[in-house]
């Protein structure tokens, strides 16, 4: 009777256990997708005179999002949304979704969604073949170009295909009547082109006043570099003249001085941002020379060529890697300057080259893109040496792509698992927008789509 007995408890223990679990599994466990998209919220969003919509939960940069909705902002019928990856899980959906959009925002339209690396477009526009746009609109920059070429595209494309005539009259009233309404069409359409032209002669001057703002700034962080080297040249002068007279010395002290001269004739001819690496560059040879002649005035084995202290390239030569990340960061190994790599491994601040920027002093290196060549000029000559110890920060994002090229607003790539690891800026990289791809195919009928 006894064992009769205690089976039930024992089982219904076992039953008890099993319950508690499985509910455990059910609260911890994390969302496979992310929420559903409400087609009525962004329709709403995008009828009140805006042409775009970005979900907070997708985590976008501020400025990417600035940037791609100035270009949506310009056109008349295309329209962009920006949705968390996993908000759009099938092509049944992501078709819904798309007809409610373009539905609620009217006819003659064009609508790119984006859900997580996947674009999704649709068009009534005739004409226009949107599987064609994406394809054009794929770069390998950055996916704030791809957003903002296809918007460009899809604009040029809509404003081509023209709007359909309308049929002729038979009697001479409704002749009149369509001779009214095409003079009405005509200044409207004269209206609305002045407009347009005022707009981008203003948006046009905008980008240009910034754009000059920012190359002075960095042209006087160069500058400033520039005068530092030369203080340095002078400070050695007379070392160098008691030394005997020996052509390694001397060759050494003469490549210091060249890159020097450089430097300053590089420097007063640079009207572009891109024309600063190489003044940064030239930098970068003649403070290697100078470490050399340093090394021979004072009987010291020469240097290795190495490149510059990452926490600032007026340090000359690094001399060993340390194990270091930015505030939020991921560890990585960068090269620093003997005082810096002390400084790091006992806990201190190195001393970092800080900039000015709207007002504040940030590091070189998160300090935008205008900052991009000057980074290259002092880095680029080794390797992948800026692959590692940029990751994360906002140089290392837009430069993932390859080192070769210079351009505003370019984020791609940087720390896999899409981390924020510099100033709040957000890191396009691993789980997100870090590259257009990985998502799946999306055709048929007007609806477009493909793998960015």
């Amino acid at each position: 009777m006894t064992i009769i007995k205690a089976a039930p408890g024992r089982f219904g223990a076992m039953i008890m256990a099993l319950f508690v679990g499985l509910l455990a599994v059910f609260m911890i466990a994390p969302a496979a997708h992310a929420a559903a998209p409400d087609p009525s919220a962004i329709v709403s969003e995008l009828k009140d005179g805006d042409n775009f919509y970005a979900d907070p939960a997708a985590g976008l940069p501020a400025d990417a999002v600035d940037a791609m909705r100035g270009a949506a902002d310009q056109t008349s019928s295309v329209y962009v949304a920006l949705l968390p990856k996993g908000s759009i899980s099938s092509q049944s959906q992501a078709r819904t979704l798309l007809s409610s959009i373009l539905k609620g925002v009217g006819s003659k339209s064009t609508v790119l969604v984006m859900s997580g690396t996947t674009p999704f477009g649709v068009t009534n526009v005739k004409g226009v073949d949107v599987d064609e746009l994406l394809g054009r609109a794929k770069t390998a920059s950055s996916p704030t170009d791809n957003v903002i070429n296809f918007v460009k595209l899809a604009d040029e494309a809509a404003i081509g295909a023209g709007a359909p005539s309308g049929s002729s009259g038979s009697s001479s009233s409704s002749g009149g009547s369509g001779t009214g309404v095409l003079v009405g069409i005509l200044v409207l359409a004269l209206a609305g082109g002045a407009g347009i032209f005022l707009y981008s002669r203003k948006k046009k001057k905008q980008r240009e006043e910034r754009e000059a703002a920012e190359l002075a700034a960095v042209k006087q962080t160069v500058d400033e570099d520039v005068t530092k080297f030369g203080e340095e040249i002078t400070d050695l002068d007379t070392d160098v003249k008691l030394l005997n007279d020996g052509a390694d010395h001397q060759q050494d002290w003469q490549r210091a001085l060249d890159s020097y001269e450089r430097a300053k004739l590089e420097l007063a001819a640079v009207n572009r941002p891109d024309e600063l690496r190489g003044v940064t560059t030239a930098l970068e040879e003649g403070r290697y020379a100078l470490a050399c002649v340093k090394a021979r005035v004072n009987n010291q084995p020469l240097p290795e060529r190495r490149s510059p202290c990452f926490f600032n390239p007026q340090h000359g030569p690094s001399i060993r890697d340390v194990r270091w990340a930015p505030p939020g960061g991921a560890l990585r190994d960068v090269p620093a300057c003997a005082a810096d790599a002390e400084a790091v491994e006992r806990g201190f601040e190195p001393q970092t080259r800080e900039v000015m920027v709207n007002g504040e002093r940030r590091p070189y290196y998160d300090a935008g893109p205008a900052y991009q060549p000057y980074a290259y000029g002092y880095y680029g000559g080794f390797g992948d040496v800026m692959t590692g110890m940029l990751v994360g920060t906002m140089i290392g994002s837009m430069m993932s792509g390859g080192f070769g090229g210079y351009g505003y607003g370019g984020y791609g790539g940087g720390e896999s698992g899409g981390a924020t690891d510099f100033g709040g800026g957000g890191d396009f990289g691993g789980g997100g927008w870090g590259d257009f791809g990985g998502g799946g195919d999306f055709g048929g009928g007007d609806f477009g789509g493909g793998d960015w």
